[in-house]
């Protein structure tokens, strides 16, 4: 290679590259901090904007759909007005969703909490009568229980120490957690105004931003990258409305089918059924062992048979409703569901699962299109395979 200016430049920033990453890998956990420290500037900022995306999902729905006659009546004096209407449309309808759960669950919640407490001395005399005809029938099974040596004062000792750490622990940490809770609402309150903004005048920020794109950087990497970002955004919008969507159909045919069979706590497990599916396959399976937990110590028959109404409940939410409702939408054939579901909560755990399914919904658009260039679009799908 010929030693020019030219080479010798490129040479110089490949030794620098080399360096800065070796450094990068000899201090990963700085890179954390440092992260975590730009993260706890940008607090505010960061969660508005997710506050942002999450409703404008609803904002484009009330603009487009909900307000779709007068759309087609009124032109400029009514585009002045519809976004602020909107907008506060929107957060009608979220505060009116979350007062309608607070003002069901909780007194369900209340209710709940009170049997449960009125139930457990009943469910251990239950399981004491159990215990005793065990013993009746099958004397080698009580005798074996009976050799079993527990010193039940040490054990009485460390509980009782065990619940004095855990007061001071408590006592300790109350002023912390006062201070997380104002910190958090302060933050929640910020990131709500800076959402509001953005939402109010969106389209204009989004205009900017193309602005400075092209301004700044090369136009074919520029269309790349806001190509990016409209699948993403598809991608991620039509995964909330999917998620949301099944949520609320799955929940409501808990809540049908429990009151059919008479199955007990039907609101609470209903409602919690529907939070729960918001957590894609890992969601399932917390709702069963929950309700069959609440469900067992009123009556252990009825908690095997919930068992196997939600494992039907889950076939036919899995078989039918999933791949209508959210599958369809972000365009993820369900192999590639498990695998972004999978992957995610390894690597991040429910927010994961959560975001992995729009990520590997626009990374398999793009693997697709990039394939079907690639081959020149032929036709390879009724071709055999050698072997076959």
């Amino acid at each position: 290679m010929e030693l020019n200016k030219s080479n010798m430049k490129k040479l110089m920033l490949l030794i620098a590259f080399g360096i800065a990453f070796y450094l990068g890998l000899q201090n990963l956990y700085r890179v954390s901090e440092f992260a975590n420290f730009i993260g706890n500037i940008f607090e505010p900022i960061l969660l508005g904007m997710a506050l942002t995306f999450i409703l404008n999902v609803l904002m484009r729905q009330v603009e487009m759909r909900l307000f779709a006659p007068l759309n087609r009546r009124y032109t400029k004096t009514w585009l002045k007005v519809r976004r602020p209407l909107s907008i506060l449309m929107t957060l009608l309808i979220v505060i009116g969703i979350i007062a309608l759960i607070a003002f069901i669950v909780v007194p369900e919640l209340v209710r709940t909490i009170t049997n449960l407490t009125n139930n457990i001395p009943g469910f251990f005399n239950e399981l004491q009568s159990s215990l005793s005809s065990i013993n009746k029938d099958h004397p080698d099974i009580g005798e074996y229980f009976r050799n079993v040596n527990i010193d039940w004062t040490n054990t009485s000792q460390m509980l009782a120490q065990t619940g004095q750490k855990f007061a001071s622990t408590l006592v300790d940490s109350t002023v912390a957690m006062t201070t997380n809770l104002f910190h958090g609402a302060i933050t929640f309150i910020l990131a709500l105004v800076i959402a509001l903004n953005i939402l109010a005048q969106k389209e204009k920020l989004q205009n900017q931003a193309r602005r400075v794109l092209y301004a700044y950087l090369p136009h074919g990497f520029t269309d790349g990258f806001l190509r990016l970002c409209s699948l993403a955004n598809r991608a991620f919008s039509n995964f909330i409305a999917g998620q949301c969507t099944e949520a609320c159909i799955l929940g409501t045919l808990c809540f049908i089918g429990m009151n059919i069979f008479r199955f007990p706590y039907a609101l609470l497990v209903s409602v919690f059924v529907a939070f729960m599916a918001l957590i894609p396959i890992v969601g399932a399976f917390l709702s069963t062992v929950i309700g069959a937990l609440l469900i067992l110590i009123v009556n252990p028959i009825q908690a095997i048979w919930f068992v196997v109404f939600f494992v039907v409940l889950q076939q036919l939410e899995g078989n039918l409703i999933f791949p209508r409702v959210v599958a369809s939408k972000v365009g993820l054939p369900a192999l590639w569901v498990l695998a972004a579901v999978t992957i995610g909560g390894n690597a991040f755990g429910v927010i994961g699962m959560l975001i992995n399914i729009p990520i590997f919904s626009v990374l398999y658009m793009l693997l697709r299109e990039n394939v079907d260039k690639r081959l020149g679009k032929l036709d390879l799908e009724d071709k055999p395979i050698q072997g076959e």
